[in-house]
Formats: structure tokens, sequence, C-alpha cells
């Protein structure tokens, strides 16, 4: 959320604000392309281009209005590099908020789910210390919006803060490679307690997930059924379709968070775990990051990384097309997320009070499994198979000015 000091007053209760990132960003390696979200973004930099001015920049607006002291309502649009490579302003946040009792509201309309500590800013740069979220942890669950429901029960005992924030809804959004995801019944809950300069969240998100691919109704479906129906075919061909069809199957993101800041120092990490029914994407990841502030200079550092927990490859097929299955199968496995971590050193000057400048390097690091082709791409995007196959190292240099109006 926007600070309301930087809101424009309208009249009637309607206030107006805005925020936006420019962003530039250099890759020193011309195989892959670095992005912001390999679901989401169809471009960056490194090989599209050396020097990329899609990855961070976007631009928002948002209205409120206060109908009356218990009912408000909100609008958020922003325009950022989306997965047709348009810019068009997409509608985040279009809700209704109600003051049930004087510490608890309802928000109703299309919210964004709060499945990480800094869901309600992620678009908003300003409010954060980095260039960018730790992209390894905030890739993830890439599920900016939902049309749904949540509560905000605040209460106080003792010292600590606590706000419980259950949420319900469903959801659909396009994908790069022209797939599109469905999340039925998203239901979650973030749990946050504040004591002084501490602050402690966990967070709970379960959905069902159907993934539109053509590629896999196209291509994959048809053959492993063709293998799997043939007179003296491959009968583990149909296990294997059934575990890997991406229609409505379970999935969960669980995530633990601190933080510590004192207005001069902070520190804060999270982590959290993917776990889905199919043998796609159960993965592992995670930050932490330290900086400080001395006046209008802050120096700050952070570790992230990403692990893939699910199976690579497959050799269980049996019969004279048991190799087409393990072919087949071990192509679908290698299709996701790999491991990756980044080393990141920055620096923010806070020009004004509503503009600050960044500048930030980070050494990105990918591995293959155990020197399997095809499994060392981590999360870049538009990747050559030079890059796949082997473990890379790449720098990447980031200048962005981050504003709020």
């Amino acid at each position: 959320m926007l600070p309301n000091a930087y809101a424009l007053d309208l009249g009637h209760d309607v206030s107006i604000k805005g925020f936006g990132t420019a962003g530039l960003v250099y890759s020193d390696n011309n195989q892959a392309d670095f992005v912001a979200s390999s679901r989401l973004n169809p471009r960056g930099a490194g090989r599209t281009e050396n020097i990329s001015g899609v990855v961070d920049s976007k631009l928002g607006m948002q209205m409120d209005w206060q109908a009356t002291s218990r009912l408000s309502f909100t609008a958020q649009a922003v325009s950022k590099q989306d997965p047709n490579n348009s810019w068009v302003p997409e509608l985040q946040w279009a809700f209704a908020k109600f003051k049930i009792l004087p510490n608890l509201d309802i928000r109703a309309g299309r919210i964004r789910p709060a499945v990480y500590m800094l869901s309600d800013t992620l678009d908003v740069n300003y409010a954060n210390p980095w260039v960018r979220p730790p992209t390894e942890f905030y890739n993830q669950a890439p599920i900016s919006h939902m049309e749904g429901v949540d509560l905000l029960y605040r209460l106080q005992t003792g010292p600590v803060n606590w706000l419980l924030q259950p949420f319900y809804g469903n959801t659909q959004l396009s994908m790069t490679s022209h797939q599109t995801v469905t999340a039925k019944n998203l239901a979650g809950v973030n749990l946050v307690a504040t004591i002084n300069d501490f602050t402690f969240r966990a967070g709970y998100t379960y959905t069902n997930l159907s993934f539109n691919d053509p590629f896999f109704e196209g291509v994959v479906r048809p053959g492993m059924q063709s293998i799997c129906q043939a007179d003296y075919g491959d009968p583990v061909a149909c296990t294997q379709l059934a575990s890997l069809d991406p229609i409505n199957k379970m999935a969960s993101f669980a995530s633990i968070g601190a933080g510590w800041d004192n207005g001069n120092y902070f520190l804060t990490g999270e982590f959290g775990k993917i776990t889905t029914a199919s043998l796609l994407h159960e993965t592992l990841s995670g930050y932490i990051s330290a900086g400080g502030r001395f006046g209008k200079f802050t120096p700050y550092a952070t570790y992230s990384q990403i692990y893939n927990g699910s199976p690579t490859s497959f050799s269980g097929g049996s019969g004279p097309y048991g190799a087409y299955t393990n072919q087949i199968v071990t192509g679908i496995l290698t299709y996701d997320s790999m491991d990756q971590n980044t080393k990141t050193l920055g620096l923010r000057y806070d020009l004004f009070s509503n503009i600050a400048l960044k500048a930030q390097w980070d050494r990105i690091d990918t591995s293959t499994k155990n020197g399997q082709e095809n499994t060392g791409y981590g999360i870049f995007h538009h990747t050559t198979s030079s890059f796949n196959n082997g473990g890379n190292s790449v720098n990447l240099f980031s200048t962005s000015v981050d504003f709020i109006f």
C-alpha cells in the first residue's frame, strides 16, 4: 500500500496516488535472459538485449474512495511487461473494504493474496530497499491477484501486535509460452506478529491448479497416449501421464519470514516450500538480507537461493516403447525451475522524500543436477542449449529510479 502522505485529494473523500520504477539491467551473458519472473516475463537482459529497460520498469496508479466511515473502495492499475510482451495496464486491485468491528475489516473483489511478507508492496518498489525483491523466492508463487475475499483481524496482547488474515478466491492468469493457469479454491492464511523492532510472519496457501499448456496438450498428451494404448505398448506411460497431467492438481505454498528494523539497520529473510500432487515443481527457496541507513545512503547485501526437490529424470519405462516413455517424461521433468543462487550487493540513495536511486550487482550461479543435460538454467528464460547443459555464472548490473507521487 502507498503512504497517504502522497495522496492527491480530489474532493468528496476521493484520493489518487501513484508509483513507478524506471530501471536498466545489464547482463554479461548473452545465452539467456534474466527476467523478474520466469513465468510472466517473455524477455529480459542477456540474450534478447544486453541492456534491458523492461525487467524492472513499471508505472501504477491507485484510487481510494472513503464512502463512509466504515466503507471504502480501492482500485489499482499497473503497467509493466506482461506475458504477451505488452504494457497494457492491468487492474491489480479493485475491492470494497468494510469495517465490521474496530479491529476487523473485510475486503471483497480483486485483491492480492497475502502469500509473501511483502505482498502488498511488491509493485511499489520504492517501499523496498533493493532494486527488486529476491527473484529466487518471489518467483515461486506469481499470483498477482484473485477474485475473492479476505479478513484483516488485528489484536494486541501485551507488547505483541497481531494480524490474522485468512483469504479465499479464484484466479486465472496468462503466462509465457502461451500458457494459462487457473487457480480454483485458492485459500490461505497470513499471520503476522510485531514486537517492537521485530516482525514475524507465517503463511500457508492451498489451491487446485490447472495449466493450459499448448505443448503438453498438442504433443505430450497424444504422444504418451499413443505409447500407452499401442499394441505391446508401455503401460507405464499411462501412469506417468496421469501423474504429469497439469489439470486440477493440488498445490501448496508454506512460508515463514522474520525481520528486524530499528531505523538504522535492518535484517530480514523469508523461506518457503512449494508442494504439489504432480511430479513437477517441489521447490525450497529463501533469502536473507541486511543493510544499514547512513543519512540518505542505504547499502545492503542479500543472499538468495532456490532448490528443485522434484525428480529431473525418469528411467522406469518398460517394453519396446519404454525408451520413448523415459525420454518424454524426463523432458517434462526438466521443464521447471532449477537450482540457482544469487549474491547481491547494492546501494540506495534517497534523493528526495519520494524518489530513491538504486544500484545493484548480482552474481547469479546456476548448476546442473549431477551433470544432467537441460538442468542448468536456474530460473532464466529464453535460454540456449549450452546454457541449459552446464553450470553458469552471470554478472548482473542494475540501476533504477523508484518514485511515489
